[in-house]
């Protein structure tokens, strides 16, 4: 089963005061869209790709990549 996030609690999550304009500019600059037909909801898996994109960490390919969800979570940690 997948979880979805509200905008709300993605803005709290990055250390903003809520759904503002900087939120959005945030977004808009890391490419994270809401889910589609779904205005203010987030998909978590799309935001650690984007994250992880941003810190050098993924190659835009996502799970595709081969490595398992301790290989990915001990890349982002650095170990």
């Amino acid at each position: 089963m997948f979880e979805l996030i509200s905008g709300e609690d993605l803005a709290r999550q990055m250390l903003f005061s809520g759904v503002n304009g900087a939120f959005r500019d945030w977004c808009a600059l890391m490419k994270i869209h809401p889910v589609p037909g779904r205005r203010g909801v987030y998909d978590p898996a799309l935001v650690r790709l984007r994250l992880d994109e941003a810190q050098g960490l993924a190659t835009g390919d996502g799970a595709a990549s081969g490595a398992g969800l301790v290989a990915q979570r001990r890349a982002r940690r650095g170990a």
